[in-house]
């Protein structure tokens, strides 16, 4: 038998004993050679080969397989890739004004239990579409429970909004002059998936001159500068508003009771005195019927014939936002609510 002969039987055979046994004396390659053909032998090599394959699959499926996430644009369904793309969801310009979502963006992937939000320099909302999570608005760091349902993964978006970007172009900056940490951002997420197994990825954000933005999704490695990471979870908008509504309705009472015992007068409150009691007792009445809870009015135009309020209000517990606009007018039986809404 040849040595190419001898190599191909035993692939997966170092070459160090095949030649070894090319090289040899007769005896000793004959009895290498019966040893290779022993039912044995061959049993543990395909046992072997099994075992490889067997590890190999079950490797795949719980290190790569389940736990591949990928982010996709929401709107446009682009899914966002290590090369990055342009965004075609929003611009903003040298002024400062907004044109749709520079970044709004879902996760997609196998039994997530939850994702852990950063945002370096700018901030993050997120809003449950299926309304069965807690929501956040303009956050730096959150948490949000995926679950099993991967069909809802989609419906959980995360809106990357450069707050202080704006802010500086409407000072007057243009693009061009901006810094750094105004034209680049980093979003890390942790997630840990079903099982306790965890993966980081970020997604980098880049403003260009011309007013669009460019995003790219990868792994990553959590760093010690990355000291963004290390912040607490901020309160979700419920908490907030709950917080809120306890201050707000403190400093009416406080503002009612000033001005009920006579003493100095809040200037913050003045307005409402002034207008006619009877249109804001109009206007109170209106919500009255209404879901909404309101929490203060402040006045936007005051006319003999016409009464113009913005109103604060919250719903189960949570303050809207931007305040309702509530328009009366004055006719023979009173004031009249002639309009209200955004």
């Amino acid at each position: 038998m040849k040595r190419e002969d001898i190599s191909k039987a035993v692939s997966g055979i170092s070459a160090h004993y095949i030649e070894e046994a090319g090289n040899g004396n007769y005896a000793e390659k004959r009895t290498f050679l019966l040893f290779l053909r022993k039912p044995v032998f061959l049993t543990a090599m395909a046992a072997s080969a099994l075992l490889f394959i067997a590890i190999w699959s079950i490797r795949t499926f719980f290190f790569s397989s389940g736990m591949v996430v990928y982010a996709y644009t929401y709107g446009t369904e682009e899914k966002l890739t290590k090369a990055g793309a342009v965004i075609h969801t929003g611009t903003i310009d040298d002024g400062g004004e907004q044109k749709g979502h520079p970044l709004m963006f879902y996760l997609s992937g196998k039994n997530i239990e939850s994702v852990r939000f950063s945002c370096k320099n700018q901030k993050l909302s997120f809003t449950d579409w299926t309304e069965e999570r807690e929501e956040y608005g303009l956050a730096g760091n959150f948490t949000i429970p995926y679950g099993e349902d991967e069909g809802e993964y989609d419906y959980l978006t995360v809106d990357w909004v450069p707050e202080g970007t704006i802010k500086r172009l409407h000072e007057g900056s243009a693009i061009a002059e901006l810094p750094e940490d105004l034209k680049e951002d980093l979003i890390v997420m942790e997630i840990t998936f079903a099982g306790g197994k965890k993966a980081v990825k970020a997604i980098r954000v880049s403003l260009l001159e011309d007013g669009t933005f460019f995003a790219a999704f990868d792994d990553y490695e959590i760093s010690p500068s990355d000291t963004f990471v290390n912040h607490a979870d901020a309160m979700t908008l419920r908490e907030r508003s709950q917080a809120e509504l306890s201050r707000m309705k403190t400093e009416k009472e406080m503002a009612l009771e000033t001005l009920e015992n006579g003493t100095e007068k809040n200037p913050a409150f003045e307005p409402e005195k002034q207008v006619d009691f009877a249109a804001r007792k109009a206007a109170e009445e209106y919500y009255g019927g209404t879901v909404f809870e309101v929490i203060s009015m402040e006045v936007l135009k005051n006319g003999e014939e016409e009464i113009v309020f913005s109103v604060c209000v919250s719903k189960d517990g949570v303050i809207q936002e931007p305040n309702r606009s509530i328009v009366l007018e004055k006719n023979d039986a009173g004031w009249e609510v002639v309009n209200e809404g955004y």
